[in-house]
């Protein structure tokens, strides 16, 4: 099975989901995101534009990435300019050991085991 597939992000903002890493760290995945975010943006774009420039390519703007940086951008197909912003972000992603199973043979309406319970007392 190909499990690349199966990866989903896990949204951060404004979430309450928590990571527990199997050496025992547990983090709440926005403040993980957050502190990975800063990390990204005051470390590795700064060894970027070095990189980028050894190899002539220029110098990319000194910005906050993640909030967009004004820019053109050229496509193939289009054969124009589109003027914008890019943005360069850092996501996580999951992918379960077990896949959930739906099951076809319950109707979309059908209630949950405790409202049943519920309607009965």
């Amino acid at each position: 099975m190909n499990s690349k597939a199966n990866f989903q992000q896990i949204e951060h903002e404004n979430s309450n989901a928590v990571v527990s890493f199997d050496n025992g760290t547990t983090f709440k995945v926005s403040k993980f995101m957050e502190q990975l975010n800063s990390f990204f943006q005051q470390s590795i774009l700064n060894d970027l534009s070095a990189k980028l420039q050894q190899v002539g390519l220029g110098t990319p703007p000194r910005s906050t990435w993640h909030k967009g940086v004004e820019a053109e951008v050229l496509t193939p197909r289009s054969g124009e300019w589109k003027k914008g912003k890019v943005r360069m972000r850092v996501i996580l992603e999951f992918c379960p050991d077990k896949p959930e199973v739906k099951n076809d043979n319950v109707p979309q309406n059908a209630n949950s085991l405790d409202d049943i319970r519920q309607s009965i007392f």
